[in-house]
């Protein structure tokens, strides 16, 4: 009765290695997310963008093997501090700020407003409320993603919001460069400064995913990124599936299809954010001004497009920002930071502020960034 136990018992300890160490592996698969390109091997980055899970399930063997077996508990331990570069980009801990100067600060917002539409579940128009929002926290730089203006003469909307936010000047550019009849749809930037220059980035697939304005501020000239990368761009059958799934209610799912037609999608904007961050990073290489790039870049901190960003600018999330995780997107998966503001070293971030505002399906974030030298 006694070997029976312990055949019983030596095969349990076996299976639960076994399952340990394909979540060692799903973890190392997620830190080589960073460093491998998605054109290259499109399935890494997914287990980038599942890396906050995979680190929950190695967590929870550490805290298993403590129990039961604690010359096991290192395997998973090993594999979280290995990544602690991919862990310490959640957390982040109060620090000293730099002494402000005054003068030669800027006050930089960067919204994805969504359209002017909402939140992802409840449908309606809110440009007023955004409008009234914005007043309040006059920002001398406002970056915004997903403009949506159905009115044919779109101009007097854009301007007269420029009038409201005492933002005098603007630059704008629509996604597909549609027929004007169509409205707006794009990425705009406003400022209280002069616009000395301005242009767009884009590709053959999409005409405009950013936007560079080259702003007059103090005695310095100052060139500002506004960028929205590729989005998975679910359809309302995914979002379904997916909150269908979470909710473990699969009776009468394709689940098939579903899973499919989701990780196709992934794929798809894997690869067009990768090629979208190579535009991006020669535009910044090219620059005679020092830079800073903010907007919706739908990767997370986990990201191939997050690392080659970082290798050259710093977040200012790391720097100036509190807390643990800091999601900056309220709609469907994924739900991480997902909106960033960047700098180069001509910046210093003073402070980083994401507000809990239920006008989008993402949070405004801000940063009083200085001008260090």
């Amino acid at each position: 009765m006694g070997n029976k136990r312990k055949i019983s018992g030596r095969f349990w300890i076996s299976i639960l290695l076994i399952f340990n160490l394909l979540a060692v592996i799903s973890i190392l698969c997620s830190y080589g997310s960073r460093y491998i390109d998605p054109r290259d091997a499109w399935m890494i980055a997914l287990f980038g963008l599942l890396y906050p899970y995979i680190l929950i399930v190695n967590i929870c063997f550490f805290v298993l093997w403590l129990f039961i077996r604690l010359r096991y508990a290192w395997i998973s331990l090993i594999s979280i501090l290995i990544g602690w570069p991919q862990l310490n980009a959640m957390i982040t801990l109060p620090s000293d700020n730099p002494v402000l100067l005054p003068g030669q600060n800027i006050n930089l917002t960067t919204w994805n407003v969504h359209g002017f539409a909402g939140q992802m579940n409840v449908r309606g128009d809110v440009r007023a409320e955004i409008i009234e929002y914005l007043t309040e926290e006059n920002p001398d730089v406002l970056c915004m993603q997903e403009v949506r203006i159905y009115e044919a003469d779109f101009n007097p909307v854009l301007h007269r919001m420029s009038r409201a936010w005492g933002l005098p000047y603007l630059y704008a550019k629509d996604y597909y460069n549609q027929d004007e009849e169509s409205g707006f749809n794009g990425v705009v930037t406003y400022s209280r400064y002069p616009i000395i220059s301005a242009g767009y980035l884009g590709h053959q697939s999409k005409k405009c995913f950013g936007l560079y304005t080259d702003i007059g501020f103090e005695h310095d000239t100052v060139r500002i990124f506004n960028v929205h990368l590729a989005s998975v761009r679910l359809g309302q059958n995914d979002v379904n599936f997916y909150y269908q799934l979470k909710k473990t209610k699969t009776e009468n799912m394709n689940f098939k299809a579903g899973i499919f037609s989701i990780l196709r999608k992934l794929k798809i904007a894997f690869i067009t954010r990768a090629k979208e961050t190579d535009i991006l990073l020669e535009a910044i290489r090219q620059s005679p001004y020092p830079i800073l790039v903010c907007g919706d870049m739908n990767d997370s901190p986990f990201s191939y497009t997050y690392r080659e960003l970082t290798l050259s600018l710093t977040d200012s999330y790391r720097v100036a920002g509190e807390g643990f995780f800091g999601s900056t997107y309220d709609g469907a998966m994924p739900n991480y930071r997902i909106d960033f503001i960047l700098y180069d070293n001509h910046f210093k971030a003073f402070s980083y502020n994401k507000s809990d505002v239920t006008f989008s399906d993402h949070y405004p974030v801000s940063g009083l960034i200085m001008i260090a030298n």
